[in-house]
């Protein structure tokens, strides 16, 4: 069994295994697969995953964990998943993700777009000027929402939205800059706070327990505790884990 409000260093598939605790929403990134430190617009690779999977061996992949988390979920608990496609559209993730999640027996909620504020960043034009070949870089991801059994949740808490927020967060269409302190933190793909705040209060109530399956640098264990949450995190790198516990704790923010 595993004692909640913590960061643990281990494998998630693990990790769900001791879980006895029922999740009431996971908010994670899984790693895009987009051969990061090799990828020509993010020469950082993650601390020890290999993210340069064949895609149908990392939906599979996939597709293991987030069985494993549907038994792991109360009925009417949620699972939020930020992602991207690969090679700026061509490859179609996150609609392998959706298809995936429906496959396991959760129900669609929603797609979020997030809009992440850099297209005066944009740089790849494949064959500039040209029909030849042309590049579509995507400054916007996904957030792709998921319930179990029941898209209403199953018992009565208590919210910390206001009226304001629940307006802005309802809009599907999220306008907010990414993380920018990753020289930081030393993740090479890190969420902002905004989005694992929007997710947490939109989808939970109050002394929730929210899961980060890939908990990176922390931040939505960060925020969960930050929004009176019960939290979980699992990740396999100590250097990871040793930044999330540091963030958790208040030693960098």
């Amino acid at each position: 069994m595993l004692e909640l409000n913590k960061i643990y260093n281990m494998n998630c598939i693990d990790g769900l295994k001791l879980l006895e605790d029922e999740i009431d929403l996971i908010v994670t990134s899984p790693p895009y697969n987009v051969d990061l430190g090799n990828n020509k617009y993010n020469k950082k690779p993650y601390d020890l995953y290999n993210d340069n999977k064949d895609h149908k061996e990392y939906i599979e992949w996939l597709n293991d964990i987030f069985t494993l988390t549907y038994g792991k979920l109360k009925s009417g608990g949620r699972v939020c998943i930020n992602i991207g496609d690969g090679k700026n559209g061509a490859v179609p993730t996150h609609s392998d993700i959706i298809q995936m999640m429906v496959n396991i027996g959760y129900i669609p909620m929603t797609i979020i777009v997030w809009d992440k504020c850099q297209t005066s960043n944009r740089t790849a034009w494949g064959s500039y000027l040209s029909p030849s070949s042309p590049s579509f870089p995507r400054p916007f991801e996904y957030i792709l929402v998921f319930a179990k059994e029941n898209k209403k949740l199953q018992y009565k808490g208590k919210t910390d939205l206001t009226r304001e927020e629940f307006i802005e967060y309802s809009n599907g269409l999220w306008k907010f800059a990414p993380e920018n302190r990753q020289k930081k933190f030393g993740h090479p793909a890190m969420f902002p706070e905004e989005l694992a705040k929007r997710c947490i209060k939109m989808f939970s109530w109050t002394n929730a327990l929210i899961v980060d399956i890939f908990n990176g640098a922390g931040t939505t264990t960060k925020v969960a505790k930050d929004l009176s949450r019960k939290y979980i995190g699992f990740d396999l790198s100590e250097k990871y884990c040793e930044i999330a516990e540091s963030r958790l704790n208040g030693i960098i923010a």
